[in-house]
């Protein structure tokens, strides 16, 4: 099916639908025929050991990799082969395993540079400072701190990104990607690198993202995280689906008790 026609038989609900997607790099298999539905106002966790291919499935879901095999359809249109940019206008806002912010732009710019697809005014309209810029500008200064107050960064609008502590780092980039007015967003290791206390705040923070009418996806390992927030989780093993369910029945799932200790035998 060609890139953004519409596609039929999906469940009730369905935002976000992968079917028998498989990506090789040379001989190694990163994901393996994997499929799976995301539905609207869903938290879904993806969990799996390192290796297991789940940033390469993220990065199959937002244009950076093509599948080799299989479909994948955002709101009923197939978007295989739609460039990154063409997929995050369309809905789809991702963070990612390294902070990638620009250090040396206020936390507020960084937030702005999110919006760069929502706006009209061109480069020359800007480099000469004509009203549409400007009223544009304002515009997307305000837009940016009501943003930041999501996260809990209003605050710190003004002050240089590469000033922030790591775990604000995360936030903000968090907030970058809201700034796309995503219908759906992916989490990439948000925990990683937080403490306890900064875990149990970003865990508040994607219940309000969701409550905002924003379906979430994380890959996580902090299981902790896992287990409060979502809904229904999906693991991976060696790029394929070993089980999917919820919490309670991922915890006591024998194989994926093995694929993160290994068997007795192991």
């Amino acid at each position: 099916m060609a890139a953004g026609a519409t596609a039929t038989s999906f469940s009730e609900g369905t935002l976000l639908c992968a079917r028998e997607i498989t990506k090789s790099f040379g001989g190694l298999t990163a994901v393996k025929a994997v499929s799976f539905e995301v539905h609207e106002g869903d938290i879904k966790a993806i969990i799996g050991p390192n290796g297991a291919g789940k940033t390469t499935l993220y990065d199959l879901l937002t244009g950076i990799y093509r599948p080799d095999s299989g479909a994948i359809y955002f709101g009923g249109k197939d978007i295989v082969g739609l460039p990154p940019h063409r997929i995050t206008a369309m809905g789809i806002a991702r963070t990612f395993q390294t902070v990638r912010l620009f250090p040396e732009m206020t936390v507020a710019e960084n937030v702005m540079v999110g919006m760069h697809h929502r706006t009209r005014a061109g480069f020359t309209t800007c480099a000469l400072k004509l009203p549409l810029s400007r009223r544009e500008e304002a515009w997307m200064k305000e837009e940016a701190l009501a943003t930041l107050d999501i996260v809990g960064l209003e605050m710190q609008g003004d002050s240089l990104a590469g000033s922030l502590p790591f775990g604000q780092q995360r936030l903000l980039e968090l907030a970058r990607a809201l700034a796309t007015k995503p219908r759906l967003l992916l989490l990439d290791e948000p925990a990683s690198g937080l403490n306890a206390y900064e875990t149990r705040e970003l865990g508040d923070i994607i219940y309000r993202v969701r409550d905002m009418g924003i379906t979430v996806v994380l890959v996580e390992h902090d299981m902790g995280l896992v287990m409060r927030v979502s809904e229904k989780v999906l693991v991976l093993d060696y790029g394929e689906t070993i089980a999917e369910g919820t919490p309670e029945e991922i915890r006591s799932d024998p194989r994926v008790i093995e694929a993160y200790l290994g068997s007795e035998v192991d």
